[in-house]
């Protein structure tokens, strides 16, 4: 989906402009590589256009419901994003430093909402997911999920050449 910026770029123009995007579910799938997730259930952005302080600007909340996998115990686990913000369009510029607060669209006068989305989206993705933050994790010895119980194996893993200063200190 696009929208013309063109009507709010006018000076003192009072338009504003809404909208609520949410790509097809065939769209999604470059979705789940951004998001590192197994499954996603919702991705979508709204927001309104319209000019502040002599600039068009848009501002914008971003929402993704996904299924990920917990970094610690590998279990399934519900996610959520959602994050706003507020963006002023820039025209393009060769060579000038570029400013976080500014967005240049690739054509002028509209904004591809899908663009847009999947480029503020990857911004926000966290490094790992957890089921919980009290979260176990796996055994590292024998892979059992620490959250049902504890495993009984052996915690010490040594190594044999090291055997003989077990009682070193006897």
């Amino acid at each position: 989906m696009k929208i013309n910026i063109e009507p709010i770029k006018k000076k003192d123009a009072a338009n504003i402009i809404a909208f609520d995007y949410e790509p097809e579910e065939a769209d999604r799938a470059e979705f789940i590589s951004i998001l590192s997730a197994e499954k996603i259930n919702s991705v979508k952005i709204s927001g309104t256009a319209a000019q502040e302080n002599g600039f068009a600007a848009v501002n914008y909340t971003i929402y993704a419901d996904f299924t990920a996998e917990c970094a610690r115990c590998a279990c399934e686990t519900p996610q959520t994003i959602e994050f706003s913000g507020k963006k002023y369009f820039a025209e393009k510029t060769d060579g000038k430093e570029e400013n976080e607060d500014y967005y240049t669209p690739e054509t002028e006068n509209t904004v591809d909402l899908h663009k847009f989305l999947t480029e503020f989206l990857s911004l926000e993705v966290p490094l790992r997911y957890l089921c919980s933050e009290e979260c176990l994790g796996l055994c590292q010895f024998c892979g059992k999920d620490l959250n049902e119980g504890g495993c009984g194996c052996s915690k010490q893993n040594i190594n044999p050449a090291f055997k003989l200063l077990d009682n070193f200190f006897d």
